[in-house]
């Protein structure tokens, strides 16, 4: 790899590195590899997600396939990530997937960063969960006092369920995160009608986005393996197609 593009990734903050199109990781920094339970980059390079010693293991058909998604798409994709560590710990990141193109211009893998889950970065989540549904919507006071008076009525079920339903997963997808059946997901898509006086689904999602749920993580979903995409680029219909089905695995 060029030495002066390692230079500059190297005084970069945050979690960086770049996978080939095998997904295996090519570089990576000294936070990335500690992060992983490595300590040295060195270590991680001509891994592929299948060899960490971490948890992150149990996810890396997901993460090949949202490289793949990038790579063919040539589209950058935004992907709540929620893990246990080696450490122990269960963190939460927004990671960036990019196309890592050559000098010729050819995708020759995927360049990815890592935020921690800050109270901007939330911020920001709803942006990308409002993109996925394919509405915009600016947060006013009002709204946001619809939003403590509703978040008070929800279960964590509940919560869990609006999230992930924000996010534009699909009932299987959903029922498997929680560890439920679709008969129940719907019973709780019936509840959440009735407390957000919605008349179907669609008007659901709407009154949703508009009070400001998609800036908001249910804290239940922070011990939840699982990776989430929360932004699909455009051609919006032909990206939902490649969609890769997300592996998730509830603790």
């Amino acid at each position: 790899m060029d030495n002066q593009f390692v230079s500059l990734l190297k005084q970069i903050p945050g979690y960086w590195g770049c996978k080939n199109l095998d997904s295996v990781f090519v570089y990576v920094n000294q936070s990335y590899s500690e992060l992983v339970g490595l300590t040295s980059p060195e270590q991680c390079i001509g891994l592929s997600e299948h060899e960490l010693p971490s948890p992150l293991a149990d996810c890396a058909d997901t993460f090949k396939a949202q490289d793949k998604l990038v790579v063919e798409s040539g589209q950058e994709l935004k992907i709540l990530d929620i893990h246990p560590y080696p450490d122990g710990q269960w963190r939460a990141h927004i990671f960036t997937k990019k196309p890592w193109f050559d000098y010729d211009g050819q995708v020759q893998g995927v360049i990815f960063f890592a935020q921690d889950l800050t109270d901007s970065v939330l911020f920001e989540i709803g942006h990308w969960v409002c993109q996925s549904q394919d509405k915009l919507t600016a947060v006013t006071a009002h709204d946001h006092e619809q939003y403590t008076a509703l978040s008070h009525r929800l279960t964590p079920r509940e919560s869990e369920t609006l999230f992930l339903l924000l996010c534009g997963k699909k009932p299987q997808f959903i029922a498997e995160v929680m560890n439920i059946s679709v008969k129940t997901f719907e019973g709780y898509i019936v509840k959440l009608r009735d407390k957000f006086g919605a008349l179907n689904q669609t008007q659901l999602i709407e009154k949703a986005l508009e009070y400001g749920f998609g800036s908001h993580i249910p804290q239940s979903l922070l011990k939840t393996q699982l990776s989430v995409i929360l932004n699909i680029a455009r051609p919006h219909d032909q990206m939902k197609a490649q969609e890769p089905s997300e592996q998730q695995i509830r603790a």
